[in-house]
């Protein structure tokens, strides 16, 4: 066989594989999957069903990628609107197609890279790898954000932004890059700032008269491509702003308050960032700085063998330890589905390299494709490890959260108004209105966070019950209202602050300064129990941990105790 029919059986087989995942019983997908699946698909079914741009069902929200669920994703709600089990398997069919058309933006990618036996390996690391097929068949915007990323990533290569329709074809995509997954503005970085290196580089050995001659060219392709893109986008930052308040949107401003407390400022989190790519799996190795050792061999290797050729992939170089860099150190978030590109792309570098060294050394072809088999063994065997170690972790809640949305679904009044942290799977299933109460899915929350006015803001809007696991619902609501007792006003910090945490955090290891004082919501202790605020209505059992049940709460007026 030749590498292209390779690469197509790869795919063809990645595909069904792809199918077979979005088909699993929902037990199962319960396990696998995060509740932000929900949360997506709550939102495209609310688009279908004509209820606008919402996930409770009344406010609009900002806190969600656009592109996915406000097009493609909603098409299987237009059919299934009212049959919310066939709706989210639809949705997961639709992503496994998604995820599977990867394939052949990854083909062309590493083809241009390192010719045809580079693009067989990429496809066959790609699609038969499972734990990127459980990430992008997720109801979410995974799949079709890889989709536009790996293809932008190609094309990137491809064109010359010199030239006014390269610059301006690429914005286009770009810009539905950022809409599939706003961290595609990544990419984007990297992509004009290429081309701005390539006019400094241009500048510098040109002639002196004809320096600005040669340079301009890159530097006027590279503001006319981010310029363009940022108008495209401009709609969107307009919405944004009208519902929320803000540019962006209300999750990452959520998650980035959240996770600016101690405990979420380390100086691995970048390591960690890095070994959360899913191309090998490494967990096999005992320390994190092995990984980080693994992972610096790779770029040696690719420095070695490559170094004729690596500037032809600069946007690549530029653009892979960005999301690294970005999560890890920025926002202080570290979940395998937000490296899913990152992945792609070093998958491509990866076959790039393994091609080169075949080309140059045909004898290797045995052993590298033994290691190919490996990988793709170490990775299927990971893939049936995590979902053992799901089964089995004490965290486990989303069964018993499905259990309770049909609870409420069959006992709550159909005006009732709930409130959730983990909203997705009770705004998905309970049929009646959730709002979310963490900030993800409401940009009014975050302010009520930083007031600590939480209870206040619940009364207001009329929430007379709430439903989460017991400690988590009881810590949150407590936590983040003043009338159970002081504790420091606390905001996010900017990013210098944080940068200036983490120079802080360093000069400790070293013993040049004492680490920073940052708030820990451990410290906190309530003047009074939350059963002076709420009752239990019913519990759920979770099933590895029988002390913190999923509980739904009434919340009780104001003037009852």
């Amino acid at each position: 066989m030749t590498p292209r029919h390779l690469a197509l059986a790869a795919a063809m087989l990645g595909l069904a594989l792809r199918l077979a995942f979005a088909a699993l019983p929902l037990e199962d997908h319960l396990i696998l999957l995060e509740d932000d699946a929900w949360m997506v698909t709550a939102i495209a079914r609310n688009v279908a069903s004509g209820l606008g741009i919402t996930a409770d069902g009344v406010q609009p929200t900002t806190g969600f990628q656009p592109l996915h669920p406000l097009t493609l994703g909603a098409l299987p709600y237009v059919v299934w609107r009212d049959d919310p089990a066939a709706g989210f398997t639809a949705s997961l069919v639709l992503c496994a197609l998604l995820a599977g058309a990867v394939c052949w933006p990854l083909w062309r990618l590493a083809n241009h890279l390192g010719g045809d036996r580079a693009g067989a390996l990429a496809v066959a690391l790609y699609a038969l790898n499972p734990t990127l097929i459980r990430l992008t068949v997720n109801g979410m915007e995974t799949a079709l954000g890889a989709l536009l990323l790996t293809t932008l990533a190609w094309l990137a290569l491809c064109s010359d932004l010199r030239r006014p329709r390269d610059a301006l074809g690429l914005a286009l995509l770009s810009a539905l890059a950022i809409l599939a997954r706003l961290d595609a503005a990544l990419c984007f970085a990297a992509i004009g700032a290429s081309a701005g290196l390539r006019g400094m580089l241009a500048f510098g050995r040109a002639p002196a008269a004809q320096r600005w001659a040669a340079a301009w060219p890159w530097f006027a392709g590279a503001a006319g491509y981010g310029i363009a893109t940022l108008i495209l986008l401009a709609p969107y930052f307009a919405f944004n702003r009208q519902v929320g308040g803000s540019l962006g949107p209300s999750s990452g401003a959520a998650l980035s308050f959240m996770q600016s407390y101690r405990g979420s400022f380390n100086l691995s989190n970048g390591l960690s960032a890095i070994y959360q790519t899913a191309v090998v799996y490494l967990d096999w190795l005992p320390s994190l700085w092995l990984k980080a050792a693994l992972v610096v061999g790779w770029i040696v290797g690719i420095i070695v063998v490559l170094r004729g050729q690596l500037a032809r992939a600069l946007p690549l170089w530029l653009f892979l330890p960005l999301p690294a860099f970005y999560y890890g150190y920025v926002l202080q978030q570290i979940r395998e589905r937000y490296f899913v590109g990152t992945s792609i792309i070093a998958i491509a570098v990866l076959a790039w390299l393994a091609a080169t060294l075949l080309a140059r050394h045909p004898r290797l072809r045995w052993p590298i494709g033994v290691l190919l088999v490996l990988i793709i063994a170490a990775n299927s065997s990971e893939a049936v490890g995590f979902f053992n170690r799901m089964r089995q972790h004490p965290e486990l809640t989303q069964p018993t959260s499905y259990r309770a949305a049909l609870w409420i679904r069959d006992h709550l009044p159909a005006d009732v108004v709930i409130g959730a942290k983990n909203s997705g799977i009770y705004q998905y299933y309970a049929g009646r209105t959730v709002i979310n109460i963490d900030g993800k899915l409401n940009h009014e929350i975050l302010p009520q966070l930083e007031q600590r006015t939480l209870l206040d803001y619940l009364r207001r809007r009329g929430v007379t019950h709430l439903v989460d696991r017991e400690t988590t619902m009881a810590r949150h609501v407590m936590f983040y209202s003043a009338d159970f007792g002081p504790a420091p006003m606390h905001r996010t910090p900017t990013i210098t602050e944080r940068f200036a945490i983490y120079g802080r955090i360093l000069q400790a290891v070293f013993g040049l300064a004492d680490p920073p004082q940052l708030d820990d919501p451990a410290s906190f202790v309530p003047q009074r129990p939350f059963s002076d605020v709420a009752q239990v209505v019913i519990s759920f059992t979770r099933p590895n941990d029988q002390d913190n049940p999923v509980v739904v709460y009434q919340l009780l007026p104001a003037d009852a105790r």
